[in-house]
C-alpha cells in the first residue's frame, strides 16, 4: 500500500511536467495526516506501556517520553499536539517560500496537482488506521506513549527528504533531480518506518 501510494504520487507529478514543489507539499500534507492519525490512535489506545521499550528521537515538552507513562490518553495526545504541530507548521512555511529563492528552480505548486499527489498518500494512512489499528483491534494492545513517539522517524525523514531533495535541485538546476532523490529516499524511509510500526504492533499483542 505504501509503495503504491508513493508511485501514484510520482505518476501525478510526471504527468504534470515534474512539479517537484507539488510533490514536496504533498509529502508535507501527508505528514500532517500522520500526526492526525496518531492523535486518533493515542485517544483510542487501551494497552499498557512498557517504559523500558519506549524509544524516541526527541523529548516531549523537555522531558523523556516515558515520563508520560500512566497519564490519561488525553494528556498524552495533548503533549503530542503541542510538540508536533509547531514543527509541522514551520516546515510548511519553509516549503511555501522555497520557489521564490533564486537558487531553487522550482515552479510554484498547482493546488490541483498537490491534491492529486497527496490523495494516495493520505488514503494509505487512513486505510491503515481503519483496517489494521481498528479492524484488527490493535488498539487493545497498544499503549498511548508508544504511539506518542512513533511518528518521530517519519517527521525527521521528511526533513531529510527536503534537505537532500533541495540539494539535488540546486546542483542539477532541474526539478527532476529533486524528484528522483525525494521518491527514493522518502519511499525507503516510509517502508522502514512501516516495518518498525508493524513489529511494535506484533510485539504488543
Amino acid at each position: 500500500m505504501i509503495l503504491l501510494a508513493n508511485l501514484t504520487s510520482l505518476a501525478v507529478v510526471w504527468w504534470y511536467d515534474w512539479q517537484a514543489h507539488a510533490l514536496l507539499i504533498g509529502y508535507w500534507l501527508e505528514t500532517g495526516v500522520v500526526g492526525a492519525v496518531s492523535v486518533a490512535k493515542i485517544l483510542r489506545a487501551e494497552g499498557t506501556d512498557d517504559p523500558s521499550a519506549i524509544r524516541s528521537w526527541t523529548n516531549v515538552d523537555g522531558e523523556s517520553p516515558d515520563a508520560y507513562v500512566g497519564q490519561p490518553n488525553r494528556a498524552v495526545a495533548d503533549a503530542f499536539v503541542r510538540n508536533y504541530v509547531w514543527l509541522w507548521l514551520f516546515a510548511g512555511v519553509f516549503l511555501a517560500i522555497i520557489p521564490f529563492a533564486e537558487e531553487m528552480p522550482l515552479e510554484v505548486a498547482s493546488p490541483s496537482v498537490v491534491a492529486l499527489a497527496a490523495v494516495g498518500l493520505v488514503a494509505s494512512h487512513v486505510f491503515s488506521y481503519w483496517y489494521e489499528y481498528v479492524g484488527k483491534r490493535e488498539y487493545e494492545h497498544r499503549g498511548p506513549v508508544s504511539l506518542l513517539v512513533e511518528p518521530a522517524p517519519r517527521f525527521w525523514a521528511l526533513m531529510l527528504t527536503l534537505i537532500f531533495g533541495l540539494g539535488a535541485t540546486s546542483i542539477s538546476r532541474s526539478p527532476v533531480g529533486a524528484i528522483a532523490v525525494l521518491v527514493v529516499f522518502k519511499t525507503s524511509a516510509d517502508l522502514l518506518a512501516h516495518r518498525r510500526e508493524r513489529k511494535r504492533a506484533v510485539a504488543s499483542e
